[in-house]
């Protein structure tokens, strides 16, 4: 058998060791980054870029999730135009609180509408939100010179920055702002938007809205205004103060040639119209044009100087401050479910009576400076007694007195009212038979012991009285003795029911007045005595209309509750309406009224009614940098009734007269058998109270 040559041997293999967990990993490690460096540095790229954008998507969910609504934008570049009960205009307030004018598109002048464009936003009505191009442009302007120098804001993006964003340089406040204005450009057309913008912008000189900025430069009308106020009207919004006309002309000026010049580029106007009114007709090289040049551009800038209208007298400001601010925020509640229906602007008809609001106003600012002896402020409040409207509020002597805090409202604010709380002590004491004005109450050392040692202003004891004269002399001792009497959780339930909100301590003390009241809530008290019985609740409001005549809110007729019978009520008036010749406060009017005067002199009242009408009146020494109460120097409640109330009430026209009750309850208010307190005080004023 032939033998087959045998090849060659294969080398016995190896024998395979499991290979270690370390080198299991290593091929795969090695496989992974031992690549070409270009491909490691794609991979870092991409872990940034991921990272970069979950970064920037995380604060763009964050910055929409925290934008305002924009339901709020019709609001907030509408206004309120608030009319007195005859229809007078009071005020015309508008975006940020401002006295504002709200006008509509075909309400600006032609001019008007194109300058603003030319101004700040040339493409607004081809563009979007937002103008990439403008962005663009304005990062290379702004690499260049180094610093930000040219806008990118479309008109979209400044309103909703101007309406609803602070004015910060952050790049939240810019996102949010491009978010807020795709919003408005997808919900609004142009025209609302440039009509919305040209009411919220802010002009200078308090004027916000080309309304207003038309009456305070050149005093006309929006629909009014030529080119040439036009176009300087239209450089003013992007730096009103540095280009104020009145101080810095030559920077109206520049924004004015800015402005016309891009007229011409819109091709808005000829080159020719615009060189008939520039006031830079040739720049700063008029010299090289020649004196004629030159002469052209002098009479271009006097011409528009003697055109400009004393600012100063345009703005009249805001009649009845503190009663237009208590207006809004009654608005606000009255509509708290349906806020959209605040949107846009709005007339609201009210109860306040322009004519009777000077004379009250002028009647603070006087009494406040006749009394003195440290008192710096004062209030006044009108009701009427039948429909609890408010017919005059002062909150305060100076509105713009920043040094007695003038804006803070004191007649909506707790101040402790002194005695002029007692009527209610009385009433009280008399509806649940506890009293009769005829009992006899005591007024002796005794008696104040058992009270805790309470004593009167001037430190004396009258004895035993009647209580019509304990209440007609204002006596501390027997009221709180009428207090006890009558139970103090019932006078505070009683006091409640005629409209009093404010917590009342427990304690015969309140009977004195030593718990806190507001004005507002005293004087409807006290309405209910001058309308025989009936509680009355105070309001502001009788109808809001919107632009297109629809009523959205018709006031029903008050409906107020019976708290007392008209002989009760009649219990108290009759004895306060001889309140006024007792004390000597000088009103020539029959009413019934009643003082008040705090511990160390720090709050003095003066309530008087009669069945038409309740006035109350307060003075005191506020600051605007010290909250704390500050006394004054012997300033009772019958100073305000000398220097404040009487002044006032004998302004007024004739009001009904008092009519006793059938049934009421007879009895003398001689004040033989007592004695009137010793007098003090400046002239023939007096404590009381």
């Amino acid at each position: 058998m032939p033998t087959v040559a045998a090849g060659p041997e294969r080398p016995p293999s190896p024998a395979r060791t499991p290979a270690t967990p370390a080198q299991r990993l290593e091929p795969r490690v090695r496989g992974r980054f031992s690549g070409p460096p270009w491909r490691r540095v794609l991979s870092a790229v991409a872990v940034v870029a991921l990272l970069v954008c979950g970064a920037f998507g995380f604060v763009v969910a964050y910055a929409a999730f925290t934008l305002p609504s924009i339901d709020n934008l019709g609001a907030a570049t509408g206004s309120l135009r608030i009319l007195d009960r005859h229809g007078a205009l009071i005020a015309d307030v508008g975006f940020g609180a401002t006295p504002h004018d709200t006008v509509t598109l075909d309400q600006v002048s032609p001019a008007m509408r194109v300058a603003i464009l030319a101004a700040e936003d040339r493409q607004f009505y081809t563009e979007g939100a937002i103008n990439p191009g403008r962005i663009l442009k304005a990062l290379v302007v702004d690499v260049i010179l180094r610093r930000p120098a040219q806008g990118a804001s479309t008109i979209t993006e400044q309103l909703a920055r101007n309406v609803f964003l602070p004015q910060d340089k952050s790049v939240m406040r810019k996102l949010r702002e491009a978010l807020l204005a795709d919003q408005i450009d997808q919900r609004y057309p142009k025209p609302q938007i440039l009509e919305m913008y040209l009411n919220a912008i802010y002009f200078g000189h308090g004027a916000y809205g080309v309304e207003d900025a038309a009456e305070t430069y050149f005093g006309v009308h929006a629909n009014a205004l030529t080119l040439p106020q036009a176009a300087l009207i239209a450089g003013l919004p992007q730096a009103p103060s540095a280009s104020d006309p009145y101080v810095n002309p030559q920077g109206a000026f520049a924004r004015m040639h800015y402005v016309l010049d891009g007229m011409v580029t819109m091709g808005a106007i000829t080159p020719a119209t615009a060189a008939a009114i520039d006031p830079l007709i040739c720049g700063d090289m008029c010299a090289r044009f020649g004196p004629a040049a030159s002469a052209v551009q002098v009479r271009h800038q006097q011409t528009l100087l003697r055109s400009l209208h004393d600012s100063r007298s345009a703005q009249a400001g805001v009649q009845a401050p503190h009663f237009v601010a208590y207006v809004r925020n009654q608005l606000a509640d009255l509509f708290k479910d349906d806020p959209q229906a605040l949107s846009g602007t709005l007339t609201v008809r009210t109860t306040l009576d322009l004519g009777i609001q000077r004379q009250a106003q002028n009647a603070v600012a006087r009494g406040v400076a006749t009394i003195g002896r440290n008192a710096n402020n004062g209030a006044l409040l009108m009701l009427d007694t039948h429909t609890g409207g408010i017919l005059a509020m002062v909150g305060s002597a100076d509105y713009n007195n920043a040094s007695i805090a003038g804006e803070f409202n004191v007649a909506t604010a707790l101040r402790r009212p002194g005695s002029s709380f007692k009527p209610y002590v009385y009433e009280q004491a008399l509806r649940e038979g506890a009293i009769t004005m005829s009992s006899i109450v005591d007024d002796t050392p005794r008696e104040s012991r058992s009270l805790n040692g309470v004593q009167d202003w001037d430190g004396n004891f009258m004895g035993q009285m009647p209580a019509w004269q304990a209440l007609l002399l204002s006596r501390n001792v027997p009221t709180e003795q009428v207090m006890e009497k009558a139970g103090p959780e019932n006078v505070i339930r009683f006091a409640h029911s005629l409209g009093i909100a404010s917590t009342l301590a427990d304690n015969a003390s309140t009977a004195i007045g030593s718990s806190a009241v507001r004005m507002l809530d005293h004087a409807a008290a006290y309405a209910a005595f001058a309308d025989g019985g009936s509680a009355v609740q105070p309001s502001s409001i009788t109808r809001v209309a919107n632009p297109a005549g629809a009523v959205l809110y018709n006031a029903s007729p008050p409906m107020g509750s019976t708290v007392m019978t008209p002989q009760q009520a009649y219990g108290v008036t009759g004895v306060l309406r001889q309140y006024n010749r007792q004390w000597h406060d000088g009103i020539t009017r029959d009413v019934a009224s009643k003082s008040g005067t705090t511990d160390n002199f720090t709050d003095a009242w003066f309530m008087a009614y009669t069945p038409d009408w309740v006035v109350a009146t307060w003075a005191g020494h506020t600051s605007g940098s010290d909250p704390a109460e500050v006394g004054m120097n012997a300033v009772y409640g019958n100073d305000v009734g000398m220097d404040i109330a009487a002044p006032f009430i004998n302004g007024l026209s004739a009001s009904a007269g008092f009519t006793v009750p059938p049934g009421s309850p007879s009895y003398s208010t001689s004040t033989s058998g007592g004695a009137l307190p010793s007098e003090h005080g400046k002239g023939h004023k007096h404590g009381g109270g």
